[in-house]
């Protein structure tokens, strides 16, 4: 299913369906997406403070995100001719390939073990912030082609519940087997918090976004 026709514009149920609206909800979806996962990121590990100014901006200054952004957005113009589908799994590749190039500078230039690059909120919770907006875009383009938009919120606010609950997983994890985040002279304020705990409230969040899955299933079926 392509979304564009002369010129890129398809009427569905007198709502057009346009080349740039695809790609401004996505691009908008990942960035809600990539807060979301940090914010959750940092209640996994136990820091929720944030003291300084521009503290917050700064936990989203990363390599794989500023990557993903610029191609994305040049991608979703360039292959604007083709497919949907065929642009979301260029997209996706483009989130693999920067998760690939932050594990590498992470690896080699900040010397960081293995089980510290991978347990970042940006790095392979990043595939998970892009997939989110890939499914929530996806979805959205489907019911404006049938004519409706019954089920989009239901199907973000569960997409929503789930990438809060992977961010929580992997600060949980983060501080089970590596121990929570420092940057060098940084002074520590991680409340003592229990892994278990942080898994547990995780568990939770991911079993809310699939009630709100197969809500939205049974609703649209």
């Amino acid at each position: 299913m392509s979304d564009d026709a002369a010129p890129s514009t398809i009427p569905v149920g007198g709502m057009p369906t346009r080349s740039g609206s695809v790609a401004r909800v996505l691009l908008l979806s990942a960035l809600v997406s990539l807060a979301i996962m940090g914010l959750a990121f940092q209640l996994g590990v136990g820091d929720t403070v944030f003291a300084r100014p521009g503290e917050l901006m700064l936990l989203y200054i990363d390599v794989a995100p500023v990557l993903w952004f610029a191609a994305a957005a040049v991608l979703l113009s360039v292959l604007r001719w083709q497919s949907i589908d065929q642009r979301f799994r260029w997209v996706f590749l483009v989130a693999i390939v920067a998760v690939i190039v932050s594990l590498v500078v992470r690896l080699t230039v900040l010397q960081q073990s293995v089980i510290v690059a991978l347990l970042e909120p940006f790095t392979v919770g990043f595939l998970a912030v892009v997939g989110a907006a890939i499914l929530f875009t996806r979805t959205r383009v489907r019911r404006l082609a049938r004519g409706t938009e019954a089920g989009i919120t239901i199907t973000g606010i569960g997409l929503g519940f789930a990438v809060v609950g992977l961010g929580i997983a992997i600060g949980a994890l983060r501080v089970a087997l590596a121990g929570p985040p420092g940057p060098p002279g940084a002074v520590t304020r991680y409340i003592e918090t229990s892994p278990t705990t942080g898994l547990l409230v995780a568990a939770t969040m991911l079993m809310i976004a699939g009630l709100f899955w197969l809500t939205d299933r049974t609703r649209n079926r």
